[in-house]
């Protein structure tokens, strides 16, 4: 079941319009409606399903993103690794623009550490930009929850002053697709999980992190 209602441009969207790098807002954009759909609906291209792998990375998340902008050929990477799944489906869209998606996932790591995870997220996704009709381009964040079996030396080396199995999952994603084929993307998402040490998560900084590429499936 799909709502939709005509509203003005969100604060958010003229905002990453106003500020974002790259971000394109096509004309007519008053034209397009907030459509709300249910998750429990029959899926019309708004389903999807992500498999991928990756290696864990050292480099703290900050020095990555924030205060040094280092890319992965910088990154320092360690001996383990994970493969793991996810279900994905949008709740909200604006037109062509925008949408939030909710995720649920599982993944398995091994090397080094060799728990087990599992997460239930919400995304942000930003699908607009100038290059969108020659390559189909998404950037997207998520908040949520990540779980994992077991908490490994790593982390408690990473984080001496608390640990906990649960943590926040907080993990940007970027998307590349040809035009010609809309149900089929290669992803890239830092998978991360932490704690910013907070007590819900028992004062918990770090946790562990991949760095991820798979295939997304949509339908």
């Amino acid at each position: 079941m799909r709502t939709c209602v005509r509203p003005r441009l969100t604060t958010l969207t003229g905002l990453m319009a106003a500020v974002g790098i790259g971000v394109a807002v096509p004309q007519g954009v008053g034209a397009y409606e907030l459509e709300y759909r249910s998750p429990f609906g029959p899926c019309q291209m708004d389903c999807a399903v992500t498999g991928f792998v990756g290696a864990l990375v050292k480099s703290s998340m900050s020095s990555i993103y924030v205060t040094r902008g280092l890319p992965p050929t910088s990154w320092r990477y360690g001996d383990s690794g994970i493969v793991g799944g996810a279900f994905s489906r949008e709740v909200v869209t604006y037109g062509p623009l925008w949408a939030i998606e909710t995720e649920v996932g599982a993944a398995k790591r091994f090397g080094s550490l060799d728990e087990f995870e599992a997460w239930t997220a919400l995304y942000f996704r930003w699908k607009s930009f100038p290059w969108s009709d020659v390559v189909r381009t998404s950037v997207a964040i998520s908040t949520g929850l990540n779980w994992a079996s077991d908490v490994p030396r790593y982390e408690v080396q990473k984080s001496p002053g608390g640990q906990s199995q649960l943590l926040h999952y907080l993990s940007p994603e970027v998307t590349f697709g040809s035009v010609k084929h809309p149900d089929v993307d290669l992803v890239f998402r830092f998978h991360h999980r932490s704690g910013g040490e907070l007590a819900v998560f028992d004062n918990t900084s770090g946790g562990a992190q991949y760095g991820t590429v798979g295939l997304r499936f949509r339908w």
